[in-house]
């Protein structure tokens, strides 16, 4: 029902073909799964914090996580599928382009990440595609297609280009992996490139171009700007503390100068080491601790800190002040 369009991505190569192939009756998307899990997470987080039943949202997250491991996940392209199904709805194959390649290289091949549904392995092979300069990586950010499918092609509306919200799902979620350095690069990249045309044009893009770097379809799409926003949030503005997914904010005070942070996290089980991050007043050095043990972290400018966590962390009593500082968050 929902399948003419699966991540709003109207020329998506295999869905693009799917339609003019007339399979759309029995073909799957990976990208509406990956992100069924992540809601059925999010619930989860909500339905404990309520102290309310989690047994459906974990069966689902089962169910749908065990289904792309069995059917979609294509280890010879290092990509997640979108999966054949014969007359009796049962699952009969990966899709693939005329080349033989597989049709979905590309972002809704990586999704599960945001669903935080892979093996360690697959989350390995999938962060390296996503930050490799061959594949999704170029310039403006993150190529909605990899770049080196026989199907990629430079002038379309989503092939070929890069498009500000996949970027955010991606970026919040490479913090449930601790990659702050790889999510750091991509709002940077975004918002500089956002910066530059805007500068340049005074208009609010739809997309930008891979090869060009430059803004292109409808230029009043301002819903466009809430990624871009979120990011010189996360980034910039201090006072503020970032999570991945797999995080829930139980509580958070900050000082009305903005230069010490409390908070309570409980996090999802995980193998991954977690990452937080949190931007203070620039004006001092920070000193942390986490669940009362003193704890280093990376601070890549004044005020910016990335914080990684111990792996498989469920729980974290968060403080932050100036080096010297009483702890008073008055």
């Amino acid at each position: 029902d929902y399948f003419y369009n699966s991540g709003g991505w109207d020329d998506y190569p295999p869905q693009k073909q799917m339609h003019r192939d007339k399979l759309a009756a029995r073909t799957t998307p990976v990208v509406n799964t990956a992100f069924a899990i992540r809601t059925a997470k999010i619930l989860l987080q909500a339905a404990r914090s309520l102290g309310l039943p989690t047994a459906e949202h974990e069966a689902d997250i089962e169910d749908l996580t065990a289904a792309l491991q069995q059917h979609s996940w294509d280890q010879d392209a290092g990509y997640f599928s979108y999966v054949l199904h014969d007359e009796q709805g049962r699952a009969a194959g990966h899709y693939r382009h005329a080349s033989g390649e597989n049709f979905n290289r590309g972002l809704d091949g990586v999704s599960p990440l945001i669903g935080h549904a892979c093996t360690p392995d697959q989350q390995d092979v999938l962060i390296d595609k996503l930050m490799d300069g061959k594949a999704l990586w170029c310039k403006a950010g993150l190529s909605t297609v990899d770049q080196g499918a026989a199907y990629y092609r430079p002038d379309g509306y989503w092939n070929g280009a890069v498009w500000m919200p996949h970027q955010w799902f991606i970026w919040k979620a490479l913090l449930d992996y601790g990659k702050v350095d790889e999510a750091r690069r991509i709002a940077v990249t975004a918002l500089d490139l956002w910066a530059n045309e805007v500068g340049e044009s005074y208009n609010c893009f739809e997309h930008f171009i891979v090869e060009t770097g430059r803004g292109a379809g409808w230029h009043h799409f301002s819903g466009l700007s809430s990624p871009a926003l979120s990011w010189f949030a996360s980034y910039y503005t201090p006072g503020k503390l970032t999570t991945g997914f797999n995080a829930w904010v139980e509580h958070q005070q900050v000082s009305p100068a903005c230069d010490r942070i409390a908070a309570g996290i409980s996090f999802l089980d995980s193998p991954n080491p977690p990452a937080l991050l949190v931007t203070l007043k620039p004006e001092h050095t920070y000193r942390l601790w986490v669940n009362g043990m003193e704890r280093p972290f990376q601070s890549p400018r004044p005020g910016l800190l990335e914080i990684v966590l111990d792996k498989g962390c469920r729980q974290a009593e968060l403080r932050l002040e100036p080096a010297g500082g009483n702890g008073d968050m008055s």
